[in-house]
């Protein structure tokens, strides 16, 4: 399964509403599985640089809404998160990471240690 992928944005200096994205590769799979990675928003002055959103696209259709979200400010160390993906066959799906930014708010969107794992989550 994936593993090691990792994503940080610099939020200092762009506009309100700029995108970054980071594709996992598309994914065949006939069970549930657990997505689990490490995040952090991070800034200087304690605002939040912008939105980290979690996407399931399936079949190679639509991206939809957000499946997970987060837009607090982390100002110390990491945040694991999970997300329990369930497919059945002959569906396939693609995990997509965006971080969107927040003018005037400068800091880091930052996503880590990415993992697809062959079973269900714990939490």
């Amino acid at each position: 399964m994936c593993a090691g992928s990792f994503m940080v944005v610099n939020a200092s200096g762009r506009a309100s509403g700029q995108k970054a994205h980071l594709y996992m590769p598309t994914l065949k799979e006939n069970d549930t599985h657990c997505i689990d990675f490490l995040y952090s928003l991070s800034s200087r002055d304690g605002a939040s640089p912008g939105t980290l959103n979690v996407y399931i696209k399936v079949n190679g259709g639509a991206q939809g809404n957000p499946v997970w979200n987060a837009s607090d400010t982390v100002t110390e160390g990491w945040v694991k998160a999970e997300l329990a993906i369930s497919t059945f066959w002959p569906n396939s799906y693609q995990v997509i990471f965006e971080a969107v930014s927040v003018q005037g708010h400068p800091g880091f969107i930052a996503i880590d240690d990415i993992r697809v794992l062959a079973h269900p989550c714990r939490k």
